[in-house]
């Protein structure tokens, strides 16, 4: 008994020392002054009208349903009531998207947005009235009543998108305060000392708590910049691989996310998308809510970052830039109401943004990434690697393509073999002639397939690849392998269809790799 509850001690113990260090986080609730994507001192934001329309609701065929309701006989009183059965139609309804576009007095659009999707539900005509006792009447009413009450259910749910139109139209053609609320984190343990992290996270709430008073101001961007040191100074210590790390896999996101919210606070929105990417790549391929809110935030940002850009003459005074909110924040957006015949139209007007927007985002990232790139900070060949779920990752392509921005090769290049973690690589039918020295760096590699390419000899530091379990390399014209390959103690499969390989090679081969599997 004393050895089982020993055990029980030991075994709570050693989980707890596990996951001593976690995540925790306080909401925040503040403002954001949100940028308009185009220049307002080129265009008074006063002068911009929007349109809205939406298309024709459809309803389905009714259906007859009944229920029970508390009825009250003629001349009777409370006391009368009784639950008797009454009758009444269900009739499936779907409600069209709708549009809100806003143009400058040139006819230029300054802002677009889908405001309802296409939606699915049902209408009740009827439910839970006494008069429908009987389902004769209630067929009788419908026959009279039916039109326009289809009429009045659809100009209902119109009302109720239109006035949301109007808000969305107010909060983008305006410089608008957006109410938002998320977490800040910061970390506990027993372990660790986590006495600064706490600090920057009252620090961080008493900024966002001011800014959602005050709105934008450098008093409270000083203070957020003071949280941020302490973050990115924690976040240099992050040991992703480790869960009993003081700064751990978990921690780190919440610290990432910390700093890309607080950076985009104070418009500084390429560190903002930096730590926003670090975020993402810590979680890997994963979708959960939280990447998903994430993700969106990124896209928020890249559009606030070209709108600041668009804005540049606002952005150097914060002071006037709030002042000038504030004064906008008593305006209005005249929103004109069309008829349904103008939705193609103003569909088509959206269409017409988006694309301009992703050009714009595209356009924003590609610069992002030649500059990172040209500073050494960005492997060209990062953004090719997939990172699965459960930490590692793989780079796989097929032959070059103008879809996958892949280029065409003549050597398996050098930047490739200095990713860290790789433990894939596919490269198929591109023109790949050489395999550089700097393979054997490449030590968590388990499988590397170069078939289809102009190989025709093998490095021998290929035979650093400790962890290789699989080599593919079919349709090159190998001449020969390095005998430095029996170092590979657990390759297990060797392809090498195709080749050029004598037969006196191919039986050295056998030899050199007795546990391995070789197709010729």
């Amino acid at each position: 008994m004393k050895t089982k509850i020993l055990f029980t001690i030991l075994t709570v113990a050693i989980t707890l020392n596990v996951i001593a260090q976690k995540s925790k986080s306080k909401e925040v609730k503040t403002k954001y002054l949100s940028l308009p994507s185009y220049d307002i001192s080129q265009t008074e934001p006063s002068t911009i009208v929007a349109e809205f329309a939406m298309g024709v609701a459809s309803f389905g065929t009714q259906k007859l349903k009944d229920t029970k309701s508390t009825c009250v006989p003629k001349n009777g009183g409370i006391k009368d009531a009784v639950e008797v059965t009454t009758y009444y139609f269900e009739i499936p309804v779907t409600y069209p998207e709708s549009y809100l576009i806003a143009k400058s007095p040139s006819g230029k659009i300054v802002y677009a947005s889908e405001v309802s999707k296409i939606k699915k539900d049902v209408a009740k005509f009827g439910f839970n009235k006494c008069e429908y006792w009987v389902s004769a009447k209630l067929k009788k009413d419908w026959t009279s009543k039916g039109t326009s009450f289809k009429f009045s259910v659809n100009k209902k749910y119109e009302t109720g998108i239109y006035n949301k139109a109007i808000a969305e139209a107010k909060a983008n053609v305006y410089l608008s305060y957006l109410a938002q609320e998320f977490k800040v984190y910061t970390a506990k343990g027993k372990n660790f000392d986590y006495t600064d992290l706490e600090s920057a996270l009252e620090k961080a709430q008493m900024a966002y708590k001011n800014i959602a008073k005050a709105g934008p101001n450098q008093n409270d961007f000083k203070l957020l910049q003071e949280c941020i040191t302490v973050w990115e100074k924690e976040l240099a210590g992050t040991d992703t691989e480790n869960k009993k790390s003081r700064i751990n896999k978990n921690i780190a996101k919440g610290l990432h996310e910390n700093c890309a919210r607080a950076y985009s606070y104070m418009y500084n929105f390429d560190k903002a998308i930096q730590h926003g990417n670090s975020f993402k790549k810590l979680f890997g391929n994963m979708h959960t809510p939280r990447t998903d809110m994430i993700d969106a935030l990124l896209i928020n940002m890249e559009m606030q970052k070209i709108a600041a850009e668009k804005n540049k003459s606002l952005m150097t005074d914060i002071s006037a830039l709030n002042a000038t909110a504030k004064i906008s924040s008593k305006n209005a957006v005249k929103v004109l109401k069309l008829k349904s015949t103008d939705f193609p139209r103003l569909k088509k007007d959206y269409m017409l943004f988006k694309g301009s927007q992703f050009s714009d985002i595209k356009e924003s990232r590609e610069k992002e990434e030649e500059a990172a790139i040209a500073s050494g900070e960005l492997n060209p060949y990062q953004k090719y690697v997939t990172q699965i779920a459960s930490g590692p990752a793989i780079l796989m392509t097929m032959a070059p393509s103008p879809l996958t921005g892949f280029p065409e090769l003549s050597e398996l290049p050098k930047e490739m073999c200095a990713i860290e973690g790789l433990i894939q690589i596919m490269i198929l039918n591109n023109k790949i002639e050489s395999i550089p020295a700097e393979i054997g760096n490449m030590s968590e590699l388990q499988k590397l397939d170069l078939s289809g390419n102009k190989i025709s000899s093998i490095p021998k530091e290929i035979g650093n690849l400790s962890n290789l379990k699989t080599l593919k390399l079919n349709k090159n014209p190998i001449e020969s392998i390095p005998k430095e390959i029996a170092n590979c103690k657990n390759l297990k499969n060797l392809s090498l269809k195709g080749s050029k390989l004598s037969s006196d090679n191919q039986n050295e081969l056998i030899k050199l790799l007795p546990n391995c599997k070789i197709k010729f």
